[in-house]
């Protein structure tokens, strides 16, 4: 099937399956976080490559997240830590701009100190802009827009509500995915999301690779797009 090489503003991904695919495979669960961190900067390596998306968004820990077991979350935090290491050689490498969205509150220190470190040292990087959604909750996101909404005064509109955005810069998703099977958005982006196509897989996340990501961009561009008219 040959690639459309229309330019595509952002893709959002909700990158699901990790445990599944460890139980699957018969291995820990840190395994599959593992993999599942492996087909990300997979993925973000090919985009870049193919330069023809602008912004790409990765569902990484929710805000929900932090109901899991304390020990599972102990893992994820160690593997993000060192994740964050590797994307920002990944992103030396590829020109990639790496962004933080979502909350700091909560997060340990040492981890805080390395994403500013990941997102300081990027920053004047021109290529692919990638959003890291890491401790983020779309509901969290509008209330927090909200209270700074409510703080400055501004008329109330659409245009102004989303310069109080985490990131007001970022456009919406003309595309979001989930991969594993749910076919739910689990409060990604809830602001953000109202004219996105959504693309829903049965593939487990580290399995989903970037020719799976190509047949959805291919089918995107075959959509029309009314926008309500």
């Amino acid at each position: 099937m040959p690639f459309s090489t229309k330019k595509i503003n952002h893709i959002a991904i909700i990158m699901d399956g990790n445990g599944r695919w460890a139980k699957k495979n018969l291995v820990d669960k840190k395994d599959g976080h593992q993999a599942g961190v492996d087909a990300a900067i997979k993925i973000c390596k090919s985009i870049s490559k193919d330069s023809i998306v602008k912004h790409l968004t990765l569902y990484t820990f929710s805000t929900e997240n932090w109901n899991r077991p304390l020990n599972e979350i102990n893992q994820l935090f160690e593997l993000i830590n060192s994740v964050y290491k590797k994307l920002k050689d990944t992103a030396k490498d590829q020109n990639i701009k790496i962004v933080h969205l979502g909350k700091k509150t909560r997060l340990p220190k040492r981890t805080i100190n390395i994403v500013n470190d990941v997102v300081e040292s990027t920053k004047m990087n021109n290529g692919l802009i990638l959003n890291i959604a890491f401790n983020y909750g779309g509901r969290s996101e509008i209330i927090d827009a909200f209270k700074k909404f409510k703080k400055y005064k501004a008329n109330i509109n659409e245009k102004n509500f989303y310069k109080f955005l985490y990131n007001p810069i970022l456009p919406d998703p003309e595309i979001i995915i989930r991969t594993g099977g749910d076919l739910r958005i689990s409060n990604f982006l809830l602001w953000q999301l109202a004219y996105s196509e959504l693309f829903f897989t049965k593939t487990l996340w580290p399995d989903f690779n970037y020719n799976q990501l190509k047949k959805i961009i291919n089918n995107f561009n075959k959509r029309k797009r009314n926008f309500g008219k």
